[in-house]
């Protein structure tokens, strides 16, 4: 028999947090155009932004994945390492980003290419706290320019750059290092995206060299520039309503294809997103936003991602046993399709 109206509004309201990275992700492309709150419009269901909430217990657990009834999209390296941490979350889909990565200098220096790296201090951002993503974002990304311009780590000196705890939204990772290479602390500094450019621009920094979104998808020895995106889920929230994540999920996997119907809207959008100019990200995502939007769980996704969780054990931030296939949960991700395809 069917529910009565009195017993569906007696049930407890489900509050669904979710959360994203202050760049390009499907969940940003949707949240500030309410495609959620519409979703559920007719329904006992509550959906609130992490961002927007300013307690403590609440912008950790977005992190280490603590947070109950939680879905997020952000960077790859952190839902790894939570986890690995405590095995909360449940792996939906991987984005894959592509923007532009800056090396850039003070003005006057006598760095006019990658080769002149060699014998110089580089910014290396920590944030504070247990797990940082900036530190790994930049190692890798330093590891990766290091090994295309043919330059040995021996050649160089990382110098540690302290900023925010990784919770703190909008935080100061850019900032720090831009104040590192102007006071003299660091000689060259690697700067990402559309806030990257806006950085170095105002800054009157010299850009050594840009990587552009296009170099980055077109070049494999450029993988360790691509910021990998999971969609995880609360394992509880997935035992106990698959339907609301399925319905999420649905509507996350309709983002890239609406940045490419809508690519002056996608880009206003990925600006407001970035806080950033909207020529800056243009500039950033270049022809690659829709794409950088898409989520799935091809091969290729899924290989880079392993790729990812093996430079994390060999950092020790990741229990050497994890094993992706052991978080993925498929389910979901046909489910949605299914859904996309009766609508279609």
């Amino acid at each position: 028999m069917p529910k009565s109206h009195s017993s569906e509004t007696s049930a407890p309201a489900p509050l669904i947090w979710y959360a994203r990275c202050p760049t390009l992700t499907a969940l940003g492309l949707i949240a500030n155009r309410g495609v959620l709150q519409r979703e559920f419009l007719r329904e006992n269901v509550h959906l609130v932004s992490v961002r927007e909430n300013s307690t403590p217990g609440v912008r950790q657990g977005h992190l280490d994945h603590s947070l109950p009834n939680l879905i997020r999209e952000a960077d790859a390296a952190t839902a790894l390492w939570a986890h690995g941490l405590n095995e909360r979350s449940r792996l939906l889909a991987i984005g894959q980003t592509y923007h532009s990565v800056s090396i850039v200098t003070r003005p006057g220096q006598p760095i006019h290419s990658l080769r002149d790296l060699i014998g110089r201090r580089l910014s290396l951002i920590k944030e504070a706290g247990n797990f940082s993503p900036a530190q790994v974002r930049s190692l890798r990304a330093w590891e990766t320019v290091l090994d295309v311009a043919g330059i040995a780590r021996s050649d160089i000196e990382f110098v540690p750059v302290v900023a925010d705890h990784p919770s703190v939204p909008f935080g100061d990772v850019a900032r720090r290092e831009v104040e590192a290479l102007l006071g003299g602390q660091s000689d060259v500094s690697i700067l990402f995206g559309a806030k990257g450019l806006e950085l170095a621009r105002s800054a009157n920094l010299k850009e050594v060299h840009r990587f552009t979104a296009e170099d980055i998808r077109n070049e494999p020895r450029l993988a360790g520039l691509v910021e990998l995106r999971a969609v995880t889920v609360d394992r509880v929230l997935l035992e106990g309503r698959a339907d609301i994540v399925t319905r999420i999920l649905s509507n996350l996997m309709q983002a890239g294809e609406w940045a490419q119907a809508f690519p002056k809207e996608a880009l206003k959008q990925a600006a407001i997103e970035g806080k950033v100019e909207i020529a800056d990200a243009e500039t950033a995502y270049g022809g690659r936003l829709p794409e950088s939007a898409r989520l799935d769980l091809e091969p290729e996704r899924l290989s880079a991602l392993e790729a990812l969780q093996d430079w994390l054990k060999k950092r020790h931030l990741l229990p050497e046993g994890h094993q992706i296939d052991q978080w993925l949960e498929l389910g979901p991700l046909r489910s949605a399709r299914q859904n996309l395809s009766a609508y279609a």
